[in-house]
């Protein structure tokens, strides 16, 4: 009982770690770009209320 719990917990470990390795890249290029275009609208709006100044 015991050994099978241990090979379950390396066998969900080793999933785990695929995953990782390659989901990692694409998300983490995901995030960037929200935070881009977040940024780049925030920018916009600051244009637009100097512009109304």
């Amino acid at each position: 009982m015991k050994m099978m719990k241990s090979v379950a917990l390396m066998a969900m470990g080793s999933a785990l770690t695929l995953v990782y390795q390659k989901y990692n890249k694409p998300m983490m290029k995901a995030m960037k770009n929200a935070f881009d275009d977040v940024a780049d609208g925030a920018n916009n709006l600051t244009n637009k209320l100097d512009n109304m100044m």
